[in-house]
C-alpha cells in the first residue's frame, strides 16, 4: 500500500504527489473531468486548487466527497523527476490558482 506525503496542484488539472518511497507522480485529472457527473466540480480551477491530503496518506479528496486513492493514483500517474516534472507536467502563462514553474521545483527539492 502506497502512502502520499505531500500532494501539489499545478497547472491544468494535475497534481504532483510525493509518495513515502521518495517516488514522485504526476496524474492527470483532465479525463476524469472530462466524464463530469460527479467529477464536474473539478473543473474549476480555484476548486481544483483546494484539494487536500488524508492524515493517513492514503487518499486525496476535495470537499463534497470527491476521493482518489494512493494506489491508484500511483499506477495511474506519470513517475517522474525535477525535469520531467517541469517538462511534461506544467505549462507556464496560464492563469489559475495552481503553482508556478519555481513553486514545483521547490516543492520537489524539500
Amino acid at each position: 500500500m502506497y502512502k502520499i506525503n505531500r500532494v501539489l496542484p499545478i497547472e491544468n488539472f494535475k497534481l504532483v504527489l510525493e509518495y513515502s518511497d521518495g517516488i514522485s507522480v504526476v496524474a492527470d485529472f483532465i479525463p476524469i473531468i472530462e466524464q463530469g457527473k460527479v467529477f464536474q466540480p473539478l473543473q474549476d480551477p480555484n476548486f481544483f486548487a483546494k484539494v487536500s491530503l488524508d492524515k493517513t496518506g492514503r487518499y486525496i479528496y476535495w470537499e463534497g466527497e470527491i476521493e482518489f486513492c494512493a494506489d491508484a493514483l500511483r499506477m495511474k500517474g506519470t513517475v517522474i523527476d525535477e525535469d520531467s516534472c517541469l517538462n511534461k507536467a506544467m505549462d507556464e502563462g496560464k492563469n489559475s490558482p495552481s503553482y508556478s514553474r519555481t513553486e514545483a521545483l521547490a516543492f520537489l527539492e524539500k
